[in-house]
């Protein structure tokens, strides 16, 4: 596949609401753009990890569901976790607020559209250069991150107040969809 269609599917995939994009989105609007500008490096640098070693654990995943079924709990807890985070979080405005690298990062890590990117997307369209297409999508990552920053910093004031709640609410909803498709395997 063209290096075009590569990046057109990553930016789509990059753009969809998800729960690193929740969080950087929180984090505009709680702190603003320039106090979180750089908080994208984090979600890139997670999917550059992540892709990687999606990549290198996708055959020993395909023989083993039970390792699936492992990854795919981690990753519930993690969001459980973040969303009762973000849920006790004072509202905006209340203390200057600044995104947590740590937080983003590990959302990132445990992303499931890190594993779509390295299990299907470079095999299917880049398997002759993953490598190029890993570092590609780490660097859009962190164009589409700047914009779920500056989408948060945005928003009306009356909605930053509840930023923080409804980001919990979204990511506790990617925990139960996650849980459900857990109980599904």
């Amino acid at each position: 596949m063209s290096l075009l269609a590569f990046t057109g599917a990553s930016l789509l995939i990059l753009l969809t609401p998800g729960p690193t994009n929740t969080l950087l989105a929180a984090a505009g609007a709680a702190g603003g753009f320039r106090r979180n500008a750089t908080l994208p490096l984090a979600e890139s640098l997670g999917y550059g990890l992540a892709i990687g070693a999606y990549g290198a654990l996708a055959t020993a995943l395909a023989d083993n569901p039970a390792a699936l079924a492992v990854l795919k709990l981690a990753n519930i807890g993690w969001l459980c976790l973040t969303a009762a985070r973000l849920w006790t979080r004072p509202p905006a405005g209340a203390e200057p607020a600044r995104g947590s690298y740590g937080t983003v990062l590990l959302a990132t890590l445990l992303n499931p559209k890190a594993m779509l990117v390295g299990v299907i997307l470079i095999p299917a369209m880049m398997a002759q250069a993953p490598v190029a297409a890993m570092l590609a999508f780490a660097a859009l990552s962190f164009l589409a991150g700047l914009t779920w920053v500056a989408v948060g910093a945005s928003l009306p004031p009356v909605l930053k107040r509840h930023a923080n709640r409804a980001a919990a609410a979204i990511v506790a909803a990617f925990a139960v969809i996650g849980a459900i498709s857990l109980g599904q395997a």
